[in-house]
């Protein structure tokens, strides 16, 4: 039976499953080669976190059958991605003593890592990745892949995401719900950087900035591994509110003039240009000034800009960004976001979308807008996965196993459900 990857994409504005075939490239490697695709509206989700379990549970299924009926292939497991404010990041390191005879093996690096995930955690957190920024082998700092060194002693330091057990199983329950195992729950952040970013730039110095519906999720890379993540409680919605607080009128009035009309450049629209829309009170559609919508949209993306920044300056990341920062995610579409993020940021600045070069074949128009990074990105951090297993750069055993008190929740859960 001809092996599949299957992706699942549970965001504020839209859920997106994606299946795809492993198939072999051009050179006999593993590459991918999509099969269908299925997407609906949002329901029961506010800012990345499920608020009604029924709605989402919901949504989530009917995407799902549509990915079914496309690819005529049922989703047995998913690589799921996780966001929200729930997430929390925080830096540990860990030691363990090496055998000088066999020099660095797989388990000593495994030890370590284990080391750095002793901490103390809030009450409700469990850990979710454990990343290696650098190893320290005897001393030598900055070693990327210490496996098979000659050592006595080996360090690592690490960056540890952790999220809300509560919001994990609400998300969980959302896939085990149809019968579906979870491979992986992976931070959408990570998943992103892997439809995005060139080699040399996670080498150089890059932040990947995803602004989706409900949130801005963040990570930086450096020296081909992540140093430092974080999300902002803000996102593209947040746009289009203030545009209807504005003008008065509903969310998908705004929603359509943001869509249409929108840009973050006012500088770029005649004060005297004008749009209509219907809005609450009025029978009539009403005339308003596009100027006056694109300065409601300059405020708010400065404003998110801004906070990246000052977090970016805050963490020592700020000047650490050779390579400038990558922009994905659906709220980037907005004209002039590329502009004002490299005005603010100070750094260079692009917009990333899956594209041809990536080993999936079958990528339409659609998926190659950076809306679907994340969804794209989930495929392939699963197509990746044996490569990180060898390198032991993301995950260890105990994580591809799931995290001993997750992984009971979602075990519960199955049981539970029907």
């Amino acid at each position: 039976m001809q092996e599949t990857i299957s992706a699942i994409d549970i965001g504020t504005t839209k859920v997106c499953v994606l299946t795809a075939a492993v198939v072999p490239d051009s050179l006999g490697k593993p590459a991918l080669e999509i099969m269908g695709q299925g997407q609906v509206a949002s329901q029961g989700i506010r800012r990345g976190m499920i608020i009604n379990v029924d709605d989402a549970v919901a949504c989530v299924g009917e995407a799902i059958e549509k990915c079914e009926q496309a690819s005529g292939h049922h989703v047995l497991s998913a690589y799921v991605g996780v966001a929200g404010n729930h997430i929390n990041t925080l830096n540990s390191k860990g030691v363990s003593p090496v055998d000088a005879r066999t020099g660095v093996t797989g388990q000593d690096m495994q030890r370590a890592l284990e080391g750095a995930r002793a901490v103390a955690l809030p009450e409700n957190q469990e850990i979710i990745h454990t990343i290696a920024r650098k190893w320290i082998v005897d001393g030598q700092s900055e070693v990327q892949h210490p496996l098979g060194m000659s050592a006595y002693r080996l360090e690592v330091d690490a960056h540890i995401v952790t999220g809300s057990t509560t919001a994990l199983t609400n998300m969980a329950q959302c896939v085990l719900g149809h019968n579906i195992d979870i491979d992986e729950l992976v931070l959408e952040p990570l998943a992103a950087n892997e439809a995005v970013l060139r080699p040399e730039e996670r080498q150089m110095g890059v932040a990947v900035i995803d602004i989706g519906g409900g949130t801005t999720d963040v990570a930086v890379f450096a020296d081909d591994g992540l140093t430092h993540t974080f999300i902002l409680n803000v996102g593209g919605n947040h746009l289009t509110n203030d545009i209807a607080y504005g003008l008065h009128a509903p969310f998908e009035t705004a929603e359509e003039l943001k869509i249409h009309y929108g840009t973050v450049l006012p500088e770029r629209v005649a004060e005297d240009e004008k749009v209509w829309a219907s809005v609450f009170g009025e029978k009539a559609e009403q005339s308003f000034s596009r100027h006056f919508i694109t300065t409601i949209l300059e405020a708010r993306a400065t404003e998110i800009f801004e906070l990246i920044r000052d977090e970016l300056e805050k963490s020592g990341n700020k000047d650490r960004l050779p390579a400038g920062v990558v922009l994905t995610g659906g709220a980037n579409l907005l004209p002039g976001m590329t502009d004002l993020a490299r005005s603010i940021l100070g750094v260079p600045t692009r917009l990333g979308a899956p594209s041809h070069r990536l080993p999936i074949a079958g990528l339409n128009r659609t998926l190659q807008t950076p809306a679907y990074a994340t969804t794209v990105g989930l495929l392939l951090w699963g197509l990746h996965e044996d490569s990180r297993e060898v390198h032991r750069r993301f995950v260890t055993d105990q994580q591809r196993d799931r995290q001993d008190v997750v992984r009971s929740v979602l075990e519960w859960l199955q049981n539970l459900l029907p």
